[in-house]
């Protein structure tokens, strides 16, 4: 049961993403390594699976319902949660992780998103993942991106101002994106740059 619960930890989540999380649900598990530090990818991944493993003690649904995206210590959270209380009980259990640095809470208070929905943001993340990779001057596994209804919120690290925009116009160009909101800073700043395009 142990192991059954473990594999299930790893192999469920809500949403897509690109970058440096554990990958779950609809799409194939993955770790990518990034331009940064070893040791700080490999810190991020462990508190990604510390929030996973709190989510399946606390309550499974958690696991599924909630897309957890982890980058230099800061945690972005991404789906859809039917009641008030547990947003708050998620919250709590993600501060109590150690590492973690700053959470930001995109959890909507509505009742999970279906199949359909789900596997239209896969497509979505699917295509942003193209254009990035085609996309000259931009490295794309500095960036963490996850689609939640439609929706593309970004953490990472840009080289430079010219890299930032050459991504957010590759991922404004994407078919089915409604918006972009944007955590992503530049190299040489040390707080985050919190921004909505589109």
């Amino acid at each position: 049961m142990k192991v059954i619960a473990l594999l299930s930890l790893l192999l469920l989540s809500a949403c897509s993403y690109i970058g440096t999380v554990y990958n779950v649900g609809s799409k194939v598990g993955a770790i990518v390594m990034d331009e940064r530090d070893f040791d700080d990818d490999w810190k991020d991944s462990q508190i990604n699976l510390s929030i996973r493993k709190e989510f399946a003690k606390t309550k499974f649904a958690y696991l599924t319902d909630v897309e957890i995206t982890v980058f230099e210590g800061d945690v972005m959270l991404n789906g859809a949660i039917p009641n008030i209380d547990n947003i708050d009980e998620i919250l709590e259990l993600v501060w109590n992780v150690d590492g973690v640095q700053r959470v930001y809470n995109y959890l909507r208070l509505e009742k999970p998103s279906d199949i359909l929905e789900t596997t239209q943001d896969a497509l979505i993340a699917a295509s942003i993942r193209t254009q990035l990779s085609l996309t000259q001057g931009v490295t794309s596994v500095n960036y963490k991106i996850t689609v939640d209804d439609g929706i593309v919120y970004m953490l990472g690290i840009a080289k430079n101002a010219e890299e930032y925009g050459a991504v957010l116009a590759a991922i404004q160009s994407t078919d089915g994106v409604q918006k972009v909101i944007s955590n992503v800073r530049y190299s040489y700043e040390s707080n985050s740059k919190n921004e909505s395009a589109k």
